[in-house]
């Protein structure tokens, strides 16, 4: 039997159900009842093992698990982890490298076309009794032809670039540490991606460097008319400077997955634009993704559980 291990986001016992199934009998795992604080603390005594979702952990409550031997992030992304006091208390931090970046790649894929094509606000229209209302349509734009800059190229980014070749896209790339051998993508500066393309899609981690990197400045020099897609985490971008972007006509639209604080807000003016398209960070979320990242995390704690090596591109 694996020791305890915590499931640290609250989820509906159906879905509970499902994981349970997926990870097999020799699993002990518990879940929160909520993200408060005390309730964390809870499901964190005695376990040994903790996997991190859609959620912060933190440090306070981290520092009162002392049995904790490997902290594992369900996803890629492990801002949500407090890293340093992790390795300072001697715990392992591990994540599912590149495992959901199939169903990320294919949510950036389908904001572009949402946003562009003015998809979700022609349906609405439609649903109202207006058939092609001539504001809507004359005013969508094709994904075929266009110019796309990914900021950053890992797992998702490359998913994304694959797809946009069957619109015969032109793709470029900028990441922080520069080029990366052994792909045909053209790398170009941050301020030529951000002045000559129509699409510009987020695809870079979140931490102290990057927090609020799309910032008015940058949104400025944006191509006018141009659409911003972010599926990486909301924190990267400054809302207030987006909205102002989007209000004043600059930018065209933007389709976000993520937001600086999540849950989104109902005052949030994002809400009431009509030229944003929004999800509620389900990028990742799909049935098919579920039983991928289960047994992925499932595994590197079986391995880690019986003393072998985790593999290297998934330890932080």
């Amino acid at each position: 039997m694996i020791g305890p291990t915590a499931i640290l986001e609250p989820l509906a016992p159906s879905l509970q159900t499902t994981i349970r199934e997926i990870v097999g009998n020799d699993f002990d795992l518990r879940f929160p009842e909520s993200v408060d604080p005390d309730s964390l603390q809870a499901v964190l005594d005695g376990a040994a093992y903790a996997v991190v979702r859609a959620i912060s952990l933190p440090e306070a409550v981290l520092r009162q698990a002392p049995n904790l031997k490997l902290i594992h992030q369900w996803g890629t992304g492990i801002d949500g982890i407090p890293i340093e006091a992790a390795a300072e208390m001697g715990i392992a931090v591990a994540r599912c490298a590149g495992v959901n970046a199939p169903t990320v790649a294919d949510v950036a894929l389908a904001l572009m076309l949402a946003v562009l094509r003015r998809i979700p606000q022609t349906s609405a229209a439609l649903k109202n009794g207006r058939w092609q209302a001539p504001e809507l349509w004359n005013s969508a734009r094709d994904l075929t032809g266009a110019q796309v800059g990914l900021i950053g190229f890992g797992s998702i980014a490359q998913a994304v670039a694959k797809r946009l070749y069957g619109f015969d896209c032109q793709v470029c790339y900028w990441r922080p540490s520069g080029p990366l051998g052994g792909h045909g993508e053209r790398f170009c500066e941050l301020d030529e991606l951000l002045g000559s393309c129509d699409v510009v899609s987020l695809h870079i981690p979140l931490n102290d460097q990057t927090r609020g990197f799309l910032g008015a400045e940058e949104l400025a020099k944006m191509k006018p008319g141009a659409v911003l897609i972010n599926t990486a985490r909301g924190g990267l971008v400054d809302e207030p400077a987006l909205v102002a972007a989007l209000k004043s006509g600059r930018l065209a639209g933007a389709g976000l997955d993520v937001f600086a604080d999540e849950p989104i807000s109902p005052s949030n003016p994002l809400l009431g634009l009509d030229s944003t398209v929004l999800l509620p960070h389900v990028g990742g979320r799909t049935r098919d993704n579920l039983h991928r990242m289960v047994r992925h995390w499932t595994n590197n704690i079986r391995r880690h559980a019986g003393g072998e090596p985790i593999a290297e591109v998934d330890l932080v």
